[in-house]
């Protein structure tokens, strides 16, 4: 199962490196879609490792639907490849990745 969750997570990581390569990022709220998210601890150490972020204004994990809102300072940048290293890093894989402007 962990070897699906980390082919899943490197083919958005590919996928993401060929679109911003492309495009320029001037959104500033991010909805990723993340498997795994189950309880409030989950959600306390998705928050804690993007609150260290420099670029992030704000954080919100809703426990329900499995999506963290990230909202992005106006000034800074964060790259899907960022993202999903963070989300990996919590242990939990990314589904999609969304940005709203």
């Amino acid at each position: 199962m962990k070897k699906i969750y980390l082919f899943i997570t490197l083919v958005l990581f590919c996928f993401s490196l060929n679109i911003n390569a492309n495009e320029k990022n001037d959104f500033k709220e991010v909805h990723v879609s993340v498997n795994g998210l189950v309880c409030d601890f989950c959600a306390q150490s998705i928050e804690k490792l993007f609150k260290k972020e420099k670029a992030v204004q704000d954080i919100d994990v809703d426990l329900k639907m499995g999506m963290v809102t990230i909202h992005i300072k106006s000034d800074a940048i964060m790259d899907d490849v960022k993202i999903t290293e963070l989300i990996t890093q919590s242990g939990y894989s990314v589904e999609g990745i969304h940005r709203v402007q």
